[in-house]
């Protein structure tokens, strides 16, 4: 039995309430651009990322190390010598 015949048997053995939902599948898959049997080939080679972004990362020595704590005055000054830069910066412009 042919594929062909196959489908013409196997719509005999639809019942009627599906036959519209069928229909609408199978103008689908005529009028579908690409085929859904078959996967794409892959185009080229996969690129390999091991490496990517050798000497373009920098990690500081004491990465590992635990983050010294900072108390809520060093930051406040922190903030203003930033925000002051900023001002700098923008007169500078």
């Amino acid at each position: 039995m042919t594929l062909r015949e196959e489908a013409i048997h196997a719509l005999e053995e639809v019942p009627d309430f599906k036959l519209s939902e069928l229909i609408h599948y199978m103008r689908f898959l005529r009028d579908c651009p690409v085929s859904l049997g078959r996967p794409e080939k892959p185009r080229g080679r996969p690129r390999d990322l091991w490496g990517a972004f050798k000497d373009k990362i920098w990690v500081a020595d004491d990465f590992d190390e635990p983050l010294e704590l900072v108390s809520s005055k060093e930051l406040r000054e922190l903030r203003e010598k930033s925000e002051r830069a900023e001002h700098v910066q923008e007169a500078a412009v």
